[in-house]
């Protein structure tokens, strides 16, 4: 099943789902919208190099954070 991102347009959270099908009902983890958007995902790539500043800051997608500092309830 492949995971995808989404952003709820009702509360803004951000999250992943995995969704088993196309077309499948995704509704927001914390407010129960079903008024989500799938986002374009990014993949991420390791290295033997050391972790970039950017990469270790809360709000850098690189790091799985949205931005929040959680106070959106999203689980990343």
């Amino acid at each position: 099943m492949p995971i995808y991102e989404y952003i709820c347009s009702e509360c803004g959270c951000a999250f992943e789902k995995l969704v088993p099908r196309a077309g499948t009902p995704v509704e927001c983890e914390k407010c129960g919208s079903s008024k989500v958007e799938k986002q374009f995902s990014v993949f991420a790539a390791t290295t033997a190099s050391k972790t970039s500043p950017c990469a270790a800051a809360d709000s850098c997608p690189a790091a799985g954070g949205c931005g929040c500092h959680g106070k959106c309830g999203c689980h990343h």
